[in-house]
Order: structure tokens, then sequence, then C-alpha cells
């Protein structure tokens, strides 16, 4: 078992620890369907909904690892359920820390 919020930072999900342990703390993770704590242990199949500014994903867990990997080798580790993107908020702030995970053109 490994803590939801070293599981969001080890799978490149978010940038640092710190950030997943604030977007937990503030409601921004679901597991389950309900809000999660940062230190809430992860196990492999759980689904996980991550809220960052107008972006909602929704992951399963494929694999942990107790370390931090590559980007090819961590995008193995969750499998993406969806990836939405709500109403454009015009206050809101440009970007976000899952912007990598979208393809440029």
């Amino acid at each position: 078992l490994v803590r939801l919020d070293l599981f969001l930072s080890l799978r490149r999900l978010v940038k640092r620890r710190a950030a997943a342990k604030e977007l937990a703390e503030s409601g921004g993770v679901r597991l389950g369907g309900r809000p999660a704590k940062a230190s809430h242990p992860v196990q492999v199949g759980d689904e996980l909904e991550l809220r960052l500014g107008a972006r909602e994903l929704r992951v399963r867990v494929a694999a942990l690892a107790e370390r931090r990997l590559r980007p090819a080798e961590a995008r193995e580790l969750y499998e993406i359920l969806s990836d939405t993107r709500a109403g454009e908020e015009e206050d809101g702030p440009v970007g976000g820390a899952m912007d990598f995970l979208v393809r440029r053109p």
C-alpha cells in the first residue's frame, strides 16, 4: 500500500508531493466516490477522481511502485478512465498541474 499523496506524485499526476497533499486536503481528490485524505492508502484497482481547476480526471490504479519513475513508465501504472474539462472560468488559473497529460499538436 502507498499513501495517496505519494502515489499522485510518484505517478506524475501532480508535480510535487506537497501539492498532492494540498489537493487532497482541499477536497480535490475522491477515492471510490468519497473525499480522500493525503494519508489514505491506495491499492491496485482503486478509482481516483482528481479536480484541478477546470479539469476533472478519473483514473484507475493499475500498479504500485515506491520510487519515482520515468514519465513513460509512470503512465503505465494508471489507466485514464475519463478526462474532462468543465466550463472555463474567467478568473481561474490558466493551465494546471496536469496539462502535461494533454497531447499538444
